[in-house]
């Protein structure tokens, strides 16, 4: 179970595996907005509704800011959604950017998240062991079709779990240039694309920011994302922002249609843009 909530005052949402945690990342946004009406001194902690005017007030301050997030929260627990998803947000279908360290509990989460949607799933990875035990892992059942593309020289080794009977692996020699990937992907995609439900995860976003020009990157992402649009493929790339500039990041979001940050059970978002694909902004 996903359950989703939407502030009405910003842009904010956030998705999250179970209903405590979604309540907890709710509580802590909506005091973020109401922060100014809590009023503490050396005696007392004072704060005061925004939406219905009602007050509260502790001495010495216990418990006063759980007292106040709870009263929020009140005003809001009837807006969460349950049996979510966060490509709902986006149709369905698009690409999304999951902000992440790349092997952490909250990226792993994301990718079972979207490959959980997909019949057909196609993992872009240096790391293909890893993604497979992921899969065997985290999801109830093997997609119909799994291909991994990757540049490891020897793709399943030290695999530890039995690989589905549909097991597909691309190789990609050496280190690849941009339009190297790209052919192989679109390959890879057309050779699946029929298969039903395409979920494509790109692992390796932050070794292409690292490798090439920004500016290179931010093409290749617009002409990956037309490709998999056209193909009707949920996408969802992974990026890590703990190794690449804000600024970079500023620039590569426009090309995705969601970006969220992961957290744990819990992912958020400040904007949706379907139209990023058509007109983006190519930076300088």
């Amino acid at each position: 179970m996903v359950y989703r909530w939407r502030c009405r005052t910003c842009t904010f949402s956030l998705w999250a595996a179970s209903a405590d945690a979604a309540a907890e990342a709710i509580r802590s946004h909506l005091f973020d907005h109401a922060e100014s009406n809590l009023r503490r001194d050396d005696l007392r902690t004072v704060w005061r509704c925004p939406h219905c005017g009602a007050q509260g007030e502790t001495y010495a301050g216990d418990g006063a800011l759980e007292s106040f997030k709870s009263h929020l929260f009140g005003h809001v627990e009837s807006q969460i959604e349950a049996d979510a998803h966060v490509v709902d947000a986006v149709g369905g279908t698009g690409s999304v950017l999951v902000l992440a360290p790349i092997d952490c509990d909250a990226a792993a989460n994301a990718r079972a998240h979207f490959l959980s949607r997909g019949d057909a799933a196609v993992v872009v990875t240096a790391d293909p062991a890893a993604r497979l035990r992921l899969l065997d892992r985290k999801l109830p059942s093997w997609p119909a079709s799994t291909t991994l593309v990757t540049t490891a020289a020897e793709p399943l080794s030290g695999l530890d779990v039995d690989p589905p009977t549909e097991l597909a692996v691309v190789t990609v020699d050496g280190q690849p240039d941009l339009s190297g990937v790209g052919e192989t992907l679109s390959r890879t995609i057309q050779s699946t694309e029929a298969r039903g439900a395409l979920s494509v995860e790109f692992d390796i976003l932050t070794e292409l920011v690292d490798t090439f020009e920004l500016q290179t990157v931010f093409r290749f992402l617009h002409l990956l994302s037309s490709r998999l649009e056209q193909a009707g493929a949920l996408a969802h790339y992974y990026l890590d922002p703990q190794r690449v500039q804000q600024a970079s990041i500023n620039v590569l979001e426009q090309v995705f249609d969601l970006v969220i940050r992961a957290d744990g059970a819990v992912f958020t978002s400040e904007s949706v843009n379907r139209s990023s694909r058509t007109r983006p902004s190519t930076p300088s």
